[in-house]
């Protein structure tokens, strides 16, 4: 790892977080963050770089740069984002770290409506979306006014407000979770970090993986209702011909929906570094070297399989859900019971994914339901009308045995 800049701030409000993985061709955020309503001493900016490229599109901007860190990660490995979120909370000075977009253009009080929030309620993890346009003529980036950004082309503005912000339906995938995520740093630190696990490795997941787990410590998750990043179209942007680890269908982590679900709060593989802040200890920015090899873009698709060829289990609201080498299987928890294991085979459900397998479960209970309320109500009169009738007997009984004893 090398250093390549420091910063000098003392006691910086807010430290944002960019990072780049030797493919960024512009920086133009860096432009925007020199135009802020606020001091300069209040933030800082930290730039990560996973391989050992110096950047000329960072050169561009230096001057706005206060900590410029290079990994040095070997080319032959795929990029781990998680990572450089790390390395930038290590480095981070400031009491808010702010993870975003270093291609996004943003406005005069950005950094200002971050720390209003926080001062507000302390207790949060803030987010922001992002209007996104689709306009090929806006690329290279040629810094387009916020009017331009949000009018033809923009394929998510309603009404001066993004699509996921106006509408409550499918938040989960329609708020753009990796735009911008801004927490204090104690609280990064006390769950660990990013998860540097290998199914987040490449394109899945983002920062919102610290939010889920954010959340299950007891911030409230809250999303600036008048403050947006925007983004212009360029090649690449939706991460095409990338790795992908474990994912929905549509790109979200199932590996950080199981976090938020489970109600946990610590990475499955914490860094070594976060580690030592979280217990207090000294020390410098440390990388994995186990890591040079398992990220090896030619190990893998092996990696990978033997990943998923070995099955894991979890349970799921009264199903068993195990991990096999092609998807995932569900099945209820009462197959289980010898007395029922020869329906396992009727009852089981296959997925690709572990969201759509969840879903497929819950359709099948909502059909046995459908299937079996019949059945269940009739049974119910019955037992009504023979509890009536047994009461009845009962009480004939009771008036013949005093008859005759009197």
């Amino acid at each position: 790892m090398r250093v390549i800049k420091r910063s000098t701030r003392v006691r910086p409000k807010v430290s944002l977080i960019l990072v780049d993985w030797s493919v960024r061709e512009s920086f133009h955020l860096l432009h925007y963050l020199e135009r802020q309503d606020v001091g300069r001493d209040s933030f800082e900016v930290i730039v990560v770089e996973f391989y050992a490229r110096v950047s000329e599109a960072v050169r561009k901007f230096e001057h706005q740069v206060d900590t410029w860190v290079a990994l040095e990660m070997p080319d032959s490995c795929y990029y781990h984002k998680h990572l450089m979120y790390n390395a930038g909370i290590f480095f981070a000075q400031g009491e808010i770290c702010v993870v975003c977009d270093s291609d996004a253009m943003v406005k005069e009080g950005f950094i200002r409506a971050i720390t209003t929030e926080f001062d507000k309620n302390p207790q949060i993890v803030l987010h922001m979306d992002q209007f996104r346009n689709t306009r090929r003529d806006l690329y290279p980036f040629c810094y387009p006014s916020f009017e331009d950004v949000i009018g033809r082309g923009c394929n998510n503005n309603v009404g001066g407000k993004t699509r996921g912000l106006q509408s409550s339906e499918d938040s989960i995938h329609n708020l753009n979770y990796g735009a911008c995520m801004c927490a204090r740093r104690e609280d990064l630190i006390a769950i660990g970090g990013a998860d540097e696990h290998l199914d987040y490795l490449g394109h899945i997941c983002g920062p919102y993986e610290m939010t889920f787990r954010l959340v299950n410590l007891g911030r409230r998750e809250t999303w600036h209702q008048t403050e947006f990043l925007y983004h212009t179209w360029h090649p690449g942007q939706a991460g095409e011909n990338n790795y992908l680890g474990p994912h929905d269908g549509r790109h979200l982590s199932t590996t950080a929906l199981d976090a938020l679900s489970s109600g946990r709060t610590m990475p499955l593989v914490e860094n070594e570094s976060i580690h030592s802040l979280r217990i207090a200890a000294e020390g410098t920015f440390q990388i994995s070297p186990g890591y040079s090899s398992t990220w090896r873009n030619d190990t893998l698709r092996l990696n990978r399989l033997r990943a998923t060829a070995c099955s894991t289990s979890e349970t799921w609201r009264g199903f068993m859900i195990e991990r096999t080498a092609d998807g995932y299987v569900g099945y209820p928890l009462m197959v289980r019971q010898p007395a029922f294991s020869s329906l396992r085979e009727k009852l089981e459900v296959r997925a690709a994914t572990i969201g759509e397998l969840r879903e497929k479960l819950v359709d099948s209970l909502r059909k046995t339901i459908r299937i079996a309320l019949p059945g269940l109500i009739l049974a119910s009169y019955l037992l009504q009308a023979f509890g009536l009738a047994l009461f009845l007997a009962r009480t004939r009984m009771r008036r013949v045995i005093v008859s005759a004893l009197s």
